[in-house]
């Protein structure tokens, strides 16, 4: 006989007789494995009780319209969350590449940001730096695989701040040797006396302007 018959000297009288005695006559093994099977239970009635709250009853094209209204700008931890928080909100998200592509910023990892783009699909981009915001060191090796790899998807390109990293990508060969018709392209000045730009980053059809 197993050792938590003490245990059940008052059990929840919501649990049948049956179900108790076999409690009790239960070794260590079968006990996990009627942990396991009430965990289970309890995830799946989870589930279904869910399934009755406001926000599950809504259509998916008014989820879809509130998650893109509550959306700030570059906000990969806040969509990442959504798409968490149940199967179809998941499924929602995921076939929304409208979202992923507001929610695209440059200073997430190289992997989150390998996957966001695959997200994105084949919208365009709309990519905004500031080197202020640059705390993580990511930025700049983004930037530079989304000119390589992405460029032609690129719809505006927002730069703001400056530095070497900076005039070295805007003027290799993955801009300089392209044809830029970007609306608009930005590239703000943050220093009180700019230094020179390389004739690449002129010769790409870039404007500059100093803030």
């Amino acid at each position: 006989m197993g050792g938590g018959s003490d245990i059940l000297s008052s059990p929840p009288t919501t649990l049948s007789e049956e179900f108790l005695s076999m409690l009790t006559t239960a070794d260590a093994e079968e006990l996990d494995e009627v942990i396991d099977a009430l965990c289970l239970a309890i995830v799946c009635a989870s589930q279904w009780r869910n399934s009755f709250a406001p926000a599950a009853c809504l259509p998916g094209d008014v989820l879809l319209l509130i998650f893109e209204l509550g959306l700030e700008n570059r906000d990969t931890s806040t969509l990442r969350s959504l798409s968490q928080v149940c199967s179809r909100w998941r499924s929602i998200i995921l076939q929304a590449p409208l979202l992923w592509c507001k929610a695209l910023n440059l200073v997430d990892s190289a992997m989150w940001v390998a996957k966001i783009l695959r997200r994105t699909q084949a919208v365009p981009l709309d990519i905004h730096f500031d080197t202020a915001e640059d705390n993580t060191g990511y930025a700049i090796p983004n930037l530079t695989t989304i000119l390589a790899n992405y460029f032609e998807r690129c719809a505006n390109l927002h730069i703001e701040g400056y530095g070497d990293d900076i005039e070295e990508v805007l003027g290799t060969a993955i801009t300089a040797t392209r044809q830029i018709s970007l609306t608009p392209f930005f590239l703000f000045q943050s220093h009180a006396s700019p230094p020179s730009i390389s004739k690449a980053v002129y010769s790409a059809g870039m404007s500059f302007a100093q803030s």
